[in-house]
């Protein structure tokens, strides 16, 4: 897939969410998200960084920066901290990457148009996406040292409502990152997520709201 040809415009921003453990039906807050977007040029290349941090005493302090090619979305660098501690570092190439995790350091090879798994809410910003249409393509995973195939599917229109307590008209999608199932729903026109899911065990599950 052509992502640079398949996309709307990805504009800058900054977001902040809560963050919800859900154990069989009881929801507690357990933290908060903060993230930036912006745009950085060099002499020769646009990029896009996306920064996100999360601080929560229950699962732990850990922020993520990813570099990617403002026109091809090809990854460039992740860097993974948590506790303040780099703990994974990515250098991506035409067709592998270089993944440091303290000081070891491994080489592995990679399809050219794979993309950071980190970039995913990115993407879903940006592609065209319908009811009961499928996009899929190839992931990386820096931080596990895989590719991971990503299943992007819109499944239907639901009313949310946003931790302000305004009800928006959103459209949730399913992606599956190979067996693992993540569900996203998204202002259909600002282009922006306002919910993330993910079950994590059986009976649990993990919520970002905005």
């Amino acid at each position: 897939m052509n992502l640079k040809e398949l996309t709307y415009p990805l504009i800058e921003g900054r977001d902040e969410k809560q963050v919800y453990w859900i154990e069989q039906g009881e929801s507690v807050q357990i933290g908060q998200t903060y993230e930036t977007i912006r745009l950085e040029k060099t002499a020769h290349q646009s990029i896009l960084v996306r920064e996100q941090e999360l601080v929560s005493e229950k699962i732990g302090n850990r922020t993520i920066r990813l570099m990617m090619d403002a026109e091809s979305y090809a990854p460039l660098e992740f860097v993974e901290y948590q506790a303040g501690v780099q703990t994974v570092h990515a250098l991506y190439r035409a067709d592998e990457v270089v993944i440091t995790r303290g000081n070891e350091q491994s080489v592995l090879p990679i399809r050219k148009k794979s993309v950071d798994l980190f970039s995913i809410e990115l993407l879903l910003r940006v592609l065209p996406l319908a009811v009961d249409s499928t996009l899929s393509f190839s992931g990386f995973s820096a931080v596990s040292g895989r590719e991971v195939p990503i299943q992007v599917q819109p499944l239907r229109y639901d009313l949310l409502m946003t931790e302000s307590g305004e009800h928006l008209e959103t459209l949730c999608v399913h992606v599956a990152f190979g067996e693992r199932v993540q569900y996203y729903w998204i202002d259909p026109v600002k282009r922006e997520l306002l919910k993330q899911s993910s079950q994590i065990a059986d009976g649990i599950s993990l919520e970002f709201r905005r």
